[in-house]
């Protein structure tokens, strides 16, 4: 094969494995490195780099090439005039090409530079790709080669794309998990409006869209009650109006509209307000789902009897669902969908049939009351009001010791968790059990063979690069001694190529070399091992990275309470603190295996933000001292790692009503409008 079919044949090779890569997935810590690498040999650049948006929206550089040599970071000046021209990528999402010959173009060097957008949707640019081209590179050939890079780009595109895809999509687990959290939310309320915002804003992660709206027909009227994401509908706004016109139209046909990109194919009256709404909302995919009453529980017998044809279910307003990246449906959309159009019908359902309801409740009380105080019973209902009134009183003005209940364990005071550093397997325990070990003590060794194989492969490929590159060195002393100009600069190509590819291997071999040192776990602190049964939890099993593997505390040091004090009792806590003018508040405790015992500490921090727990719900975790006199009676008794305590904080006195009755003071607090 000649030599320029063969370098047309990398080059094909290198765009298919660039395919490959963003088809494939995977971290973008390993994705971007390897497209980088690709677009600069495939361009014959010199350097190259990436740069992403992070969740705050600054600008982060994801990945580099080469950047060092080009002099970009040589001064102040160059590296303020290379972030302007990225922030106009960004912000414009066009691709350019600007060369120093080009009049009015200032460039932070002497190379001629590509800059292409990363896009996540039409007008959502999250990232941009930077090559540094030669020079002395051809005029003519620089816009092939920006068109080139925007092809590439593309498919680094689609694979933010599919990794944000991957992220929202949830496993049928998780999914059902979700979708019974979703159901109990829907029932807890029959406001319509609380009702339509929780159907919307839940609606869209349980669905894994962009955006889920919900709208509401009644009176023979469309509104739009609820858009995921807002607080509140604008009414008047472009878009509420075009999807409401268009919902309309779904609502009297009764039946679903899926859009995928194609109008041609819908009824006229359904074609013109769809290409209104999907010009005002820039949705690559729609679907409205039509919400129906559900059929009454039991049927009608009579009509059953008789054959009649049952009557149609009344329509009560529509579920919308939009994708704004993607045409296509994602996998099971349509399913979930359905599945939660049933659910929010029937409780939107149950909210219209209770608002129709005229102070109902109201009436039926007054009229039990009314009943029971006639006749004879009249002075039994005042001695029972004056009762009452004296418990009232007592409950109002009656101070008492208000304490808030805290759940916890008792723990050491220092204590360290060790973690998996890699995806690897267990190769062999270094100790036991209860065993007292030294920081830097060798805990467990990994093993990963994903790790060795790829670390043989590189060795074997910068030995290979490096042969490569001794044979290319002397083509050029020969091609320079027989003053062969044309050889010798396309060996210095190909010199440059390999110099290329070896930094980038020996980078590589460096890094894997690292990860197989750190598969050697050792003790973060001095301590005992406290976790049961060492081997039978670990000994030649997988584990990932971040997992817990053990854990060492010190025993020999203090130690103290962890306790998870409830969100919504926190108040107390902190303005106690306030009144006090110290943080520390008496805590009395009792352990679970000893409830007949009691020990005193004292308060000591608190968390500044909530936690959510799977029992508790939203909790600030806080911890507490121990009474030196208790903590010996604890020591004297056995100290046990992580025994359960229960826990009361005291806040100082408050009326005993409102100790005894306080969730139910809160409660109407927080519901009350008129409080």
């Amino acid at each position: 094969m000649h030599e320029p079919d063969a370098a047309r044949e990398r080059i094909r090779a290198m765009v298919r494995e660039i395919e490959e890569l963003a088809s494939k997935g995977g971290p973008p810590e390993q994705f971007f490195p390897a497209f980088l690498q690709r677009l600069v040999v495939i361009l014959g650049a010199e350097a190259g780099g990436i740069w992403l948006r992070d969740a705050t929206g600054r600008v982060a550089q994801m990945c580099e090439m080469g950047l060092a040599n080009t002099g970009v970071m040589a001064s102040q000046a160059s590296r303020q005039l290379n972030d302007k021209l990225l922030e106009e990528t960004l912000r414009d999402g066009v691709a350019q090409v600007l060369a120093p010959d080009s009049p009015g173009t200032q460039v932070p060097t002497p190379h001629v530079l590509l800059l292409a957008p990363l896009n996540m949707g039409r007008e959502n640019v999250v990232g941009a790709v930077e090559v540094f081209q030669r020079a002395n590179s051809a005029v003519d050939a620089r816009p092939g080669y920006l068109q080139f890079m925007e092809q590439m780009c593309g498919h680094a595109s689609r694979f933010l794309q599919h990794q944000q895809a991957a992220l929202e999509q949830l496993s049928p687990e998780e999914f059902w998990k979700q979708f019974e959290q979703f159901t109990l939310r829907l029932q807890r309320t029959l406001d319509i409006n609380e009702l339509t915002n929780t159907a919307a804003n839940d609606g869209r992660q349980l669905i894994a869209c962009d955006r889920v709206s919900v709208a509401v027909f009644r009176f023979n009227k469309t509104t739009i009650a609820a858009i995921s994401g807002t607080d509140s509908v604008n009414r008047r706004a472009n878009l509420v109006r075009a999807m409401t016109k268009l919902v309309s139209r779904v609502i009297s046909g009764r039946e679903p509209l899926l859009y995928t990109g194609q109008i041609e194919h819908f009824p006229p009256q359904i074609e013109v307000p769809l290409a209104d709404f999907v010009s005002e909302s820039n949705s690559r995919m729609v679907y409205i789902q039509p919400l129906f009453a559900p059929p009454p529980l039991i049927p009608n017998k009579v009509a059953d009897e008789a054959g009649a044809t049952p009557p149609k279910r009344k329509v009560i307003g529509a579920l919308i669902v939009e994708q704004v990246a993607e045409g296509k449906p994602r996998a099971g959309l349509e399913d979930r969908v359905k599945l939660t159009a049933e659910h929010v019908a029937a409780s939107l359902n149950s909210a219209i049939v209770h608002q129709q309801l005229f102070l109902l409740p109201l009436w039926r009380f007054l009229g039990r009351m009314t009943e029971r105080i006639r006749g004879r019973f009249i002075w039994k209902a005042l001695a029972v009001l004056c009762l009452i009134g004296a418990i009232a009183g007592t409950l109002m003005y009656f101070p008492w010791e208000y304490r808030v209940e805290a759940r916890g364990k008792l723990m050491p005071g220092g204590q360290s968790q060790v973690f998996a550093p890699w995806e690897a397997t267990v190769q062999e325990i270094a100790i036991k059990s209860g065993e007292q070990v030294k920081q830097g003590q060798l805990l467990i060794r990994l093993r990963s063979d994903e790790l060795t194989q790829k670390l043989i492969a590189s060795t074997n490929q910068l030995s290979e690069l490096s042969e490569r590159l001794s044979a290319l060195q002397a083509d050029l002393d020969a091609a320079q001694r027989q003053a062969q100009q044309d050889k010798v600069t396309e060996t210095q190509g190909h010199i440059q190529e390999a110099v290329i590819q070896i930094r980038g291997v020996r980078e590589q071999v460096t890094a894997l070399q690292t990860q197989i040192d750190q598969l050697d776990v050792k003790a973060p602190i001095s301590g005992v091992v406290t976790t049961f049964q060492i081997d039978q939890l670990l000994a030649n099993r997988p584990v990932t990275r971040g997992e817990v593997l053990l854990e060492v505390m010190q025993e020999e040091g203090p130690w103290r309470l962890e306790l998870e004090i409830p969100d919504n009792r926190m108040g107390h806590v902190r303005r106690r603190q306030k009144e006090l003018k110290t943080p520390q508040l008496p805590v009395e405790f009792m352990l679970a295996t000893s409830t007949d015992l009691t020990y005193v500490g004292s308060l000591d921090t608190s968390s500044s933000r909530t936690a959510l727990t799977e029992g508790t719900g939203s909790v600030v975790e806080a911890y507490a001292d121990i009474a030196e006199t208790d903590f010996q009676r604890l020591q004297n008794g056995g100290l046990r790692v992580g025994a359960e305590v229960t826990a009361w904080v005291g806040c100082g006195p408050k009326p005993l009503g409102y100790v005894l009755f306080g969730d139910v003071i809160e409660f109407i607090q927080k519901r009350s409008i008129f409080w």
